[in-house]
């Protein structure tokens, strides 16, 4: 009888100290996705080929924009005399140029979502490292005469962090001219990039755009799939030409897409929006 009641006791020790089983639709499952996309950026070789691939084309192209006087990479230029301008290129910061695989990281180990204050925190730390390619290219930039801009959706207030990571690293910054231009930095600016691509079109001929996300080459982005899709193909031939996209699988409008960017939605219902947008194979073959 003794043995039988310390089995028992024991028994009930270890259920009482278990981790509560989180489920699946609630927690575990929604983590994974982040858990893999962070993985991926952070440990794929394949993810650095990506980023050194798209950088390498990037620098291809600057050499065939340069030679051409009427080139250009925005659709908010426009008219013959813009091609007298000095030359420019274009990029997103975040998982274009810095990255911020360990704050993604941070979010998978804590099991919380985005949050401003703690994303403002992380910029503030200014550890963010460069991604694969970057570094070469924004220099190759500046050597040929081309001024960088960095157009983010970074808030202002966290513009000083964010100028201070880039020098650190290396990038190149225009001492004469705001080459960092924030949202809300000025009344116009908000998430929307198009205001700003228009600000740097005012003054240079841009060359290329770079990012990570549809909204960095063009407004409209926070639409259906559909959409978002027939604006990919409305731009054809502009991609891997004037427009060059770098891979994150972490967010992005992509990701606000498949919820109809209700990111009050609860992580159950973003999971089952996410599974209704699966295509799995035809039942059966093509004819």
């Amino acid at each position: 009888m003794r043995i039988l009641v310390i089995v028992v006791l024991s028994g009930a020790f270890v259920t009482a100290c278990a981790p509560t089983p989180v489920p699946e639709s609630e927690g575990n499952s929604y983590g994974t996705e982040g858990l893999n996309a962070v993985l991926w950026v952070q440990t794929a070789a394949e993810y650095e080929a990506s980023t050194r691939q798209a950088y390498a084309l990037a620098e291809m192209m600057l050499d065939v924009a340069l030679a051409d006087p009427t080139w250009t990479a925005v659709t908010e230029q426009g008219g013959t005399d813009v091609f007298d301008l000095p030359p420019a290129v274009v990029l997103d910061v975040d998982e274009t140029v810095l990255d911020n695989s360990p704050n993604q990281a941070r979010q998978v180990a804590d099991d919380r979502d985005f949050a401003t204050d703690s994303w403002h925190a992380w910029v503030r730390e200014e550890q963010a490292e460069a991604v694969p390619g970057a570094l070469e290219f924004t220099q190759a930039a500046a050597a040929r005469g081309i001024t960088v801009f960095y157009v983010t959706n970074r808030r202002h207030e966290v513009e000083e962090p964010t100028r201070r990571n880039l020098a650190a690293l290396g990038f190149p910054l225009d001492d004469g001219i705001d080459t960092i231009l924030t949202r809300d930095e000025q009344s116009d600016w908000g998430s929307d990039k198009g205001t700003r691509r228009a600000q740097v079109a005012g003054t240079h001929r841009v060359l290329l755009q770079l990012g990570d996300n549809l909204g960095d080459f063009v407004s409209g982005v926070d639409v259906d799939i559909a959409t978002r899709s027939g604006l990919v193909a409305e731009y054809a031939d502009y991609w891997g030409r004037r427009w060059i996209v770098l891979p994150n699988p972490q967010y992005g409008s992509w990701d606000g897409a498949l919820i109809d960017f209700n990111f009050g939605l609860s992580r159950a219902d973003k999971r089952a929006r996410k599974l209704d947008a699966l295509e799995t194979a035809r039942e059966e073959p093509r004819e």
